[in-house]
């Protein structure tokens, strides 16, 4: 079964930016130590070919702003910026590695709506969506009446189950 969680409290994206940020070693534990010294709570990151996105309270955005601000003036990477005011939804559940276009089930709705996602960021059976914070409000909205019924996320499981029952207890 598919979870939606609504995290309330405003987010900020802090970007690290630079060439090769992929394949720069050990680029994430540079940045994650300061914030972890001060205990800057991260609750996503996401990675790209010039780019580190760490998403901290937006409470904790000025101090981990000036903590990256500084880690990056010792390495070789160019420019840290900021995104306040960021919601987080996450969408979690073993049917996003068992549902061939789930991706697509969720996002169409959001694009009819006109919502548009900033970032998102998935380790396997968690799909985390960062939107700007109104429109993280009409995405759980929409999503909390959509999700699951019309995706039909279970309609093959309830089928092979259904088929299963059957074997086993014949209809009398």
């Amino acid at each position: 079964m598919l979870t939606i969680k609504h995290y309330r409290r405003p987010l900020a994206g802090i970007a690290i930016s630079g060439e090769r940020a992929r394949l720069t070693p050990e680029v994430l534990m540079k940045f994650i130590a300061p914030l972890a010294k001060k205990s800057v709570q991260i609750y996503a990151i996401g990675t790209g070919n010039s780019r580190v996105v760490f998403f901290v309270d937006e409470a904790e955005a000025d101090k981990a702003m000036l903590l990256l601000t500084d880690a990056v003036s010792d390495s070789p990477f160019e420019s840290v910026s900021i995104r306040r005011n960021l919601g987080m939804i996450t969408v979690d559940g073993d049917e996003l590695n068992n549902t061939p276009g789930i991706l697509q089930k969720l996002t169409t709705p959001l694009a009819k709506a006109k919502i548009k996602i900033v970032s998102m960021t998935s380790p396997f059976d968690t799909i985390t969506f960062f939107f700007d914070s109104d429109d993280a409000e009409k995405a759980y909205n929409l999503w909390s009446s959509y999700v699951p019924e019309k995706i039909n996320v279970f309609k093959g499981a309830k089928q092979r189950v259904g088929g299963f029952i059957g074997k086993i207890i014949p209809k009398g």
